[in-house]
């Protein structure tokens, strides 16, 4: 039965097959132009083809066959060849047909089987604008992954690739991604992680290629900014250690290179606190300050302060005189506040002291710098009165000598 089956088949192309066949351009086949193309077609001697002359090819342009080429030489045993100089044809898809002439008469094609078919001439680039381009956006501000998205489109081949080129604020190349056509639409996305890259400026150029190398690459995403840097924060209180219900006054700030301060994000750019709760007593309570930038960057900043009860320097005096006068020795330790200033939140460690920021520097509180006062006071008056002991033993020992 197969052999049956194949048999016919060779029958009917027998039957449909003529003396010649278009050989250059083959059905199928892409251009960017149809300059400087071979046309070729092959023949055997026949009844109504003795050794021809001369060809003419034609392209089917709109429905109409139309001259493209004659060859100018005579033609050689068994094919007709011709090398078109014409780069009018606009671009489409075309079929291809010739006819030879003998001496006497002219013979073309009439078989659609030996004709070549679907030949593309394209020697217009892909359409890609910048409007094209829906991510990112010229001038905004991204961080973490970004998407990046276009659309090309060939109105005669197919788009062979796109390509992302990332370029930094100085068109050094810093990255070529290639872009994933979604199904069968003309959008291509790729994905960055833009803290692959340094903080700063860049650009990105869409190349894109149809599949005879036409190539577009005019559009263009201008300063955009990678920036995965939290704002630097400046968060200081007028004081680090106040008594129960006092109030304690804290201001914020916030910088960001290059992407600048979100303004719109709590008060100005910033969220804090501008007097923290000081309704209980204890050491390390903790006041913050946030703010985020405008690629959304947070950075927190943490500063802790002492709250101490309103009747404990009179209960210090008390102790220390208690312990003078039963001949001890008193020992005073004075624990100093921590702060934090940084771009992530820290945990105090417990029962130990802060050192002192903000307005304050490093200086110590107001109630040690009493204290301190008390005893350099007292050790002034102790050093006078051994002064003038000593002077009137010295003039006692003299006289009695």
């Amino acid at each position: 039965m197969i052999a049956l089956i194949l048999i016919g088949l060779a029958f009917i192309v027998m039957a449909t097959s003529e003396g010649m066949r278009i050989i250059s351009p083959s059905s199928g086949s892409n251009y960017s132009s149809a300059s400087g193309i071979l046309f070729s077609v092959s023949y055997i001697n026949e009844t109504d083809i003795t050794s021809p002359s001369n060809a003419t090819f034609y392209l089917n342009i709109s429905g109409t066959w139309t001259i493209i080429g004659n060859a100018s030489t005579p033609c050689e045993v068994n094919n007709c060849n011709i090398t078109i100089t014409n780069t009018t044809i606009p671009d489409g898809v075309y079929s291809v047909n010739v006819t030879l002439y003998n001496e006497t008469n002219s013979v073309s094609i009439n078989s659609p089987l030996n004709l070549s078919t679907l030949v593309y001439f394209d020697g217009t680039p892909p359409r890609v604008l910048d409007a094209n381009i829906s991510s990112p956006v010229a001038g905004n501000n991204y961080s973490g992954n970004l998407i990046l998205n276009t659309s090309a489109i060939d109105l005669t081949l197919l788009i062979s690739s796109v390509i992302f080129n990332i370029t930094d604020s100085s068109d050094t190349q810093n990255a070529s991604i290639s872009g994933t056509q979604e199904g069968s639409t003309s959008r291509y996305t790729a994905t960055i992680n833009t803290a692959h890259y340094p903080d700063g400026y860049y650009n990105i150029t869409i190349y894109a290629n149809d599949t005879v190398n036409n190539l577009n690459n005019t559009a263009r995403v201008a300063r955009m900014i990678f920036d995965n840097t939290a704002p630097t924060i400046t968060h200081s209180c007028d004081d680090y250690t106040v008594q129960e219900d006092d109030t304690i006054t804290c201001t914020c700030s916030a910088t960001d290179t290059p992407a600048d301060v979100n303004n719109s994000y709590g008060s100005s750019g910033v969220i804090f606190t501008a007097s923290p709760s000081t309704s209980s007593t204890g050491n390390n309570k903790q006041t913050t300050c946030t703010s985020q930038d405008l690629a959304g960057n947070l950075g927190t900043s943490t500063l802790y302060y002492n709250v101490t009860s309103s009747n404990s320097s009179s209960s210090s005096s008390s102790s220390s005189s208690s312990s003078s006068s039963s001949g001890g020795t008193s020992s005073s330790t004075t624990s100093n506040s921590t702060t934090s200033n940084s771009t992530t939140s820290e945990n105090a460690t417990s029962g130990e002291g802060n050192t002192l920021q903000g307005n304050q520097g490093n200086l110590a509180t107001p109630q040690a710098i009493k204290k301190r006062n008390t005893w350099i006071a007292g050790g002034i008056i102790l050093a006078i009165g051994l002064t003038i002991t000593l002077f009137f033993i010295i003039k006692k020992r003299k006289k009695f000598k």
